[in-house]
């Protein structure tokens, strides 16, 4: 069930939903869109996150990670392909650039989010001239 309707209260959920739950969470690293994408209450959700990393923490952090490199590998085909074709379209100008554009940063940012890495340059460098560096002496 997708969407944003909430589980019928009481109804037992079963291992495959729980799986269901504990991938999708380790994809998005958010209950809301948890909850969403597998029809399950966020608090329900939250439950289910809980009990697993207290219970089974070993065995949830290794899933959090097959799934998180499972993604980035998926990225890693989507961005190839697109490339593929944003040469093509840049040769033919049928398709739109700013289409594949906005696509391959987009798989670049939550590719480097699945492995773990920065997604922004966060670093400034200012360079000051010889007289500005005399003045603030």
């Amino acid at each position: 069930m997708k969407g944003t309707e909430c589980m019928t209260r009481g109804v037992k959920i079963d291992n495959k939903k729980i799986a269901e739950v504990i991938a999708s969470y380790a994809l998005t690293n958010s209950y809301n869109a948890t909850a969403k994408e597998t029809g399950i209450c966020t608090n329900s959700v939250k439950n289910i996150i809980n009990k697993q990393k207290q219970e089974n923490a070993e065995e949830y952090a290794k899933v959090c990670k097959e799934k998180k490199e499972e993604f980035a590998e998926y990225a890693d085909r989507l961005i190839n392909k697109a490339m593929c074709k944003l040469d093509k379209a840049l040769d033919r100008e049928d398709i739109p650039v700013n289409n594949l554009t906005t696509v391959i940063g987009t798989l670049y940012d939550k590719r480097a989010l699945a492995k773990g890495e920065m997604t922004s340059n966060t670093s400034i460098s200012i360079q000051m001239t010889d007289e500005i560096k005399e003045l603030s002496k």
